[in-house]
C-alpha cells in the first residue's frame, strides 16, 4: 500500500493502511483499524481497536486515541493528547487538550 512504517511500530490484526501512510517509531496501532490515506502517526502514539483515521490526519508523537473513535479528514492532534473512546473528531479539528467519552469535537 506504498505506507511507511519503521520496523519497531506494531500493526494490530485486520488493519487497513492506505496509501501515504507514515507510522513512525515505537507507534502501537491496534486491532482493525483504517487508515485511508496521507496520515501521519507520530512517535509512540497509541491506537486502540477498532478506530478509523480518515485522511490527511496528523498525529503527533506520545498520543492516545481510545478504542472506537473516528478521525476525521486533516484533524490534527497536539503532542501528548489523549482521545477518550468512542470520540469524534471531526474534518479540520485541532485538538490540544484531553477529550471526555462518547463526546463530538
Amino acid at each position: 500500500s506504498r505506507a511507511f512504517v519503521w520496523r519497531n511500530a506494531q500493526i494490530g490484526a485486520n488493519c487497513f493502511l492506505f496509501e501515504g501512510n507514515v507510522i513512525q517509531p515505537f507507534t502501537r496501532i491496534g486491532d482493525n483499524c483504517i487508515l485511508w490515506s496521507g496520515n501521519h502517526i507520530g512517535h509512540r502514539t497509541v491506537v486502540q481497536d477498532n478506530v478509523f483515521i480518515a485522511s490527511h490526519a496528523v498525529i503527533s508523537g506520545y498520543c492516545e486515541i481510545g478504542r472506537g473513535s473516528f478521525i476525521g479528514v486533516n484533524a490534527t492532534l497536539s503532542d501528548k493528547v489523549r482521545i477518550a473512546a468512542d470520540n469524534i473528531i471531526g474534518a479540520g479539528a485541532l485538538v490540544t487538550r484531553h477529550t471526555d467519552a462518547e463526546r463530538v469535537y
